[in-house]
């Protein structure tokens, strides 16, 4: 009982010690991010500074030029009709265009000179920027790390739990970044890259043909060409839209979603029908990211595997959660052989919505049988802040 109370007494001394050392080293970390934000701020005044210098010395040598090459005109007519102009306006041209050239060549020494200056303001502020970045985080590591020893010995085994919790879902994050690369990389290389080496094996053609004399084969072939680059262009676009799509930020999540399962129906022919229950409201960008790109693989992998003729999308609102709901009547598949391809790591779509929706602490659940279609359901909870219908 003793040696334990020790024990006890002995790791609070040792966490009190390392939490001073702690603080003292976020104390001065925090006085060196303080003073490089500061000489960030006092770097970008110069730097501004300079730059509308550089603007003036810019606009200079140009007014400068212009009227260079006009005194130079006036110097040429000068010698070539000398006759014409007496030795005082000969002498007053001459003594114009040297005091010109002379302001010509100093406005573009310190043009130099003021691009030098920016150039180095623009490094010396880049390294300011990442050494308060760099201090910054060390601040935060150690105030984790402090928040962490701070609390009572008795709840330490808690903190560690919640750690790890992060941390799988930090696991879980760079397990769906893995699997969005390798299936973007797929998607690139049966579609993109097949479809330019198809182009380029046409213009070799066309190459070949024009090469002969045979202009008529030669400009139908080109327009086929121009209609595959024209096809594979609008892949990438789709590629682009599937990661980042531009109206999810400005439109909100319903009408990216009404957009994408129309653009699915035009691109496949399926009828679409999509159905919202509550009142929608805007969520973390996260949340959203993660719903679309949830629904959208799905959508992919209907398109890929179901052959259906009816895909219905129903989003859902609460205060307590957003879910979503996926349905096809296409040919549907047997659960077992996608639960083993689930643990073989083999199903790239399904574990990149599973790790989307776990990263956000939600779920998402399928089902499905041979013949009868299938039903994705995902369901992200909402914090407080979320769950608030917003004007």
């Amino acid at each position: 009982m003793g040696s334990k109370l020790l024990s006890t007494r002995t790791l609070e001394d040792i966490l009190n010690r390392t939490l001073g050392a702690l603080e003292d080293g976020r104390s001065q970390m925090h006085d060196v991010a303080q003073a490089a934000r500061d000489e960030c701020r006092r770097t970008e005044v110069l730097f501004q500074a300079v730059q509308a210098e550089m603007a003036a010395a810019i606009s200079d040598v140009e007014t400068l030029t212009a009227r260079f090459a006009r005194i130079k005109l006036d110097l040429f007519e000068s010698n070539k009709n000398f006759q014409e102009y007496s030795e005082q306006e000969k002498k007053r041209i001459y003594e114009e265009a040297s005091q010109v050239r002379e302001a010509l060549t100093a406005a573009q020494e310190r043009e130099r000179l003021l691009r030098v200056r920016r150039d180095n303001l623009q490094q010396t502020l880049a390294r300011m920027q990442e050494i308060a970045a760099k201090a910054e985080r060390l601040v935060s590591n150690v105030g984790v790390a402090l928040g962490f020893l701070s609390t009572s010995i008795f709840d330490v085994n808690k903190q560690i739990e919640n750690f790890q919790a992060r941390e799988q879902a930090g696991q879980e994050l760079i397990k769906g970044q893995e699997i969005e690369r390798r299936r973007m990389a797929n998607a690139l290389h049966d579609g993109l890259v097949q479809d330019l080496a198809n182009v380029m094996v046409q213009l070799e053609v066309c190459e070949r043909l024009y090469a002969a004399g045979h202009m008529t084969e030669a400009v139908e072939n080109f327009r086929k060409v121009k209609g595959a680059t024209q096809a594979t262009i609008g892949q990438l676009r789709g590629i682009i839209y599937d990661l980042n799509p531009m109206t999810l930020d400005d439109l909100g999540l319903v009408l990216t979603i009404r957009n994408g399962l129309n653009n699915f129906a035009k691109q496949t022919g399926v009828h679409g029908e999509f159905v919202l229950l509550g009142t929608e409201f805007r969520l973390d960008n996260q949340v959203e990211m993660g719903i679309f790109c949830i629904i959208q693989e799905s959508l992919h992998n209907c398109r890929k595997h179901a052959s259906p003729k009816h895909v219905k999308v129903t989003l859902e609102f609460s205060n307590r959660y957003i879910s979503a709901e996926i349905r096809d009547d296409g040919v549907g598949f047997d659960m077992s052989e996608v639960q083993a391809k689930l643990r073989s790591g083999k199903h790239y779509g399904l574990l990149s919505m599973q790790s989307r929706a776990n990263v956000l602490g939600g779920s998402v659940q399928t089902h499905s049988a041979p013949g009868k279609g299938t039903r994705i359901l995902v369901r992200i909870p909402l914090t407080e802040n979320e769950g608030v219908t917003k004007d």
